[in-house]
């Protein structure tokens, strides 16, 4: 295992989780006015449920210099509330040379995320600048969850290999890229099919995997196409299905109930295969 992978199996551990919470704060759905807060709120309720939290810089950035700045108060509170969990920016950067280089620097030192998902539209040169330190992760969109997807990411490509849709070759290439051990990708529960596909070309490398929330994408069949052989190097993402579990005053409690449930249900599908937590 790399630095990373081995700080993300060490996560999961901890809390008997594949859990991922997505932070992404609107604030005509919060029920209060702060979105630190708000953030803060879930985290602590949360914090022994789960083994990663995930901001998603874009609706941080929408609310100007004060989003950003509770963004870095959220980073700093998760270190203290739930210091074995991964934090991954979720910010789907995707530039060459010098400006890959000055994102990569943002994300890994000044936000100090301990991983950032990257569009690797532009090849290689997209994805190696985050590569440079192994207990950094790298999630690449590979497959999307929503629809359109399909627009690009399944279209068959000409490889050395024969035709093979895109997001196959992309987890292809990410495999060989993948020198580190600290690239991961990210494949949509709404895809089970695609899912598999992916798992069995990169059996050791971790998934990031949404849409099993307010997305309707089927748990089951998420853990079982997308944890590896022994049940780990996933991590199954809910944003929407658990930080707007209540619009109430209860909101971190109905968060933590949500963020549970989603444990449980997981950990019912590992134990059922053999795969569950020592």
């Amino acid at each position: 295992m790399s630095g990373f992978t081995e700080r993300l199996e060490q996560a999961s551990v901890a809390t008997k989780s594949l859990v991922c919470v997505g932070l992404d704060p609107d604030p005509a759905r919060m029920p209060v006015s702060s979105v630190y807060e708000f953030n803060r709120a879930i985290v602590d309720a949360t914090a022994g449920l789960v083994c990663a939290y995930k901001p998603n810089l874009a609706f941080y950035e929408a609310m100007g210099l004060p989003g950003l700045e509770d963004l870095q108060k959220t980073i700093a509170h998760i270190r203290v509330a739930a210091p074995s969990a991964i934090i991954i920016g979720d910010a789907k950067r995707g530039d060459i040379g010098p400006s890959a280089q000055a994102y990569a620097k943002a994300m890994f030192q000044v936000w100090g995320f301990d991983a950032v998902t990257v569009n690797a539209w532009g090849g290689r040169d997209t994805v190696t600048p985050f590569l440079e330190d192994k207990s950094k992760g790298v999630f690449v969109w590979c497959r999307g969850s929503n629809p359109g997807s399909a627009d690009f990411q399944d279209i068959q490509t000409a490889t050395e290999d024969g035709p093979m849709p895109l997001y196959r070759n992309m987890a292809l290439a990410c495999r060989e890229w993948n020198t580190k051990g600290n690239l991961g990708l990210v494949v949509g529960a709404t895809v089970p099919d695609q899912l598999r596909e992916v798992r069995a070309a990169c059996p050791d490398m971790p998934l990031l995997i949404p849409g099993v929330g307010a997305q309707g994408g089927d748990l089951e069949a998420a853990v079982r196409q997308g944890a590896d052989s022994r049940g780990r190097a996933a991590l199954i993402n809910s944003s929407r299905g658990i930080i707007y579990a209540s619009s109430g005053a209860d909101f971190a409690q109905a968060a933590a109930r949500e963020a549970d449930k989603l444990r449980t249900s997981i950990n019912q599908v590992l134990e059922a295969d053999g795969k569950g937590w020592s």
